[in-house]
């Protein structure tokens, strides 16, 4: 075979296995799909609707240079036109589409400049041991649950994305058990191919997320929340619209949320399938922090990021032209060998290579610190008190599942049993 026909076999197969990732349905396991991808085209010509060419890019240092280079971009309205038409007709959608991950330049720093004091990792850390109180309470709770296997997504990870972000913006804690579950509900959003279902619950709970919200930035929420952060964020950016506003609370409490609620149950699932790393978690203090970086590279919430080109430029050794849309998979790239030795190997005592779990430049994620210090304390924690952990059935994965990974289910034996088998051991 000649080295052109080689080559087009070679994007053939990376077509059609693009073809199966961007799919209907969550895969169990999607990264040897990944893997191949990436040695078969490292930057992959694929068609999306509405733009002039696209690209999808699988290589650590691609997805890096499409986060840091200023040439890219998040997509514009007239990409989120051709992405999600109707978007201008749902509060939801045209807040969102208004925050500071879809702007760049000046107005994109002076946004994340407003609202980023309460994330940095000094005030952070200060918020330790109320992420311990919240950690305790929960897990203390599961264990005095009945006699009925336990789902952990729904007793664990939900509730603690839950309270933990909303003791960091000061709001009452009913509130925002309903805050969590409005904003896993228009996760979908970020998804190519979610069912009409989905669309239409992501409408109608994105419409009751922003009026919650509203009350709340309003200072007119519940009692004891008047002090809230997210009304002092918007007492600081009057001058601005109030989708805009609206626009930075949904940011702050769906991203804030999202991808810590999908941390915990696919870390508890790897840490779960993976024993002797459990152990190490639970019984070295040290190789907590480690434990929750790993848990982010090897299966990232977030799977694919979207952007731009805002002029021509050049990505992979080719000519990117202005207004082409290139997708970063970042899955992939979190296990390139080029940059992490024996990447399909999850290993919690890892030496802390960066990852782009939480993205590059301009738009790191401001919740990446707190992340990791909600991953440090909660999961010792849990494999103390069950030490004998196990599944009770198999995982069920969000869907799609082609953006943003996460559990729906995950199912542990009863508190009682998990004790006996531990205390077996």
């Amino acid at each position: 075979m000649s080295a052109r026909n080689a080559a087009r076999a070679a994007e053939s197969e990376a077509l059609r296995i693009f073809l199966r990732l961007i799919r209907p349905r969550p895969l169990a396991d999607p990264y040897p799909l990944y893997a191949r991808l990436r040695d078969l085209a490292p930057l992959l010509p694929v068609r999306f609707p509405g733009v002039p060419a696209g690209y999808l890019v699988s290589t650590f240092a691609g997805c890096s240079t499409l986060l840091r280079d200023p040439a890219f971009g998040p997509p514009t309205d007239a990409n989120l036109d051709a992405m999600n038409p109707g978007w201008r007709d749902n509060a939801f959608t045209r807040c969102l589409y208004r925050s500071m991950v879809f702007r760049v330049g000046p107005g994109h720093r002076e946004c994340r400049q407003g609202v980023s004091r309460p994330f940095n990792p000094r005030q952070i850390t200060s918020f330790r041991a109320e992420l311990e109180q919240i950690a305790g309470r929960l897990v203390d709770r599961l264990a005095g649950l009945g006699p009925e296997p336990v789902d952990l997504v729904e007793q664990l990870a939900l509730p603690f994305a839950s309270l933990s972000l909303g003791r960091l913006l000061a709001i009452p804690d009913d509130e925002a058990i309903r805050l969590g579950r409005l904003a896993r509900q228009v996760g979908p959003v970020f998804e190519q191919f979610a069912s009409a279902e989905q669309h239409r619950i992501v409408a109608s709970a994105g419409e009751e997320l922003v009026g919650r919200l509203a009350m709340i930035v309003s200072g007119h929420g519940d009692d004891g929340a008047r002090d809230n952060l997210l009304a002092g964020l918007a007492a600081t950016r009057a001058a601005t619209g109030e989708e805009e506003r609206l626009g930075t609370a949904v940011l702050l409490f769906g991203a804030g949320f999202d991808s810590p609620a999908s941390m915990v149950g696919l870390g508890a699932k790897l840490l779960i399938e993976c024993p002797q790393q459990a152990c190490l978690v639970a019984g070295e203090a040290t190789t907590a922090s480690r434990a929750v970086a790993e848990i982010l590279r090897y299966e990232p919430p977030v799977q694919l990021i979207v952007r731009v080109a805002l002029e021509p430029a050049e990505l992979a050794d080719a000519e990117i032209g202005a207004g082409s849309m290139v997708i970063g998979l970042i899955a992939a790239a979190n296990r390139d060998p080029a940059r992490f030795k024996e990447p399909e190997m999850f290993d919690v005592t890892r030496d802390q290579v960066p990852s782009l779990s939480f993205g590059a430049g301009p738009h790191y994620c401001l919740g990446a610190f707190l992340s990791g210090l909600q991953g440090e304390v909660l999961f010792p924690r849990m494999l103390r008190r069950f030490p004998g952990l196990r599944m009770a059935g198999e995982a069920v994965y969000r869907s799609p599942g082609s953006t943003l990974r996460g559990l729906e289910r995950l199912v542990a034996p009863p508190a009682h049993v998990v004790a006996e088998v531990s205390h077996s051991k």
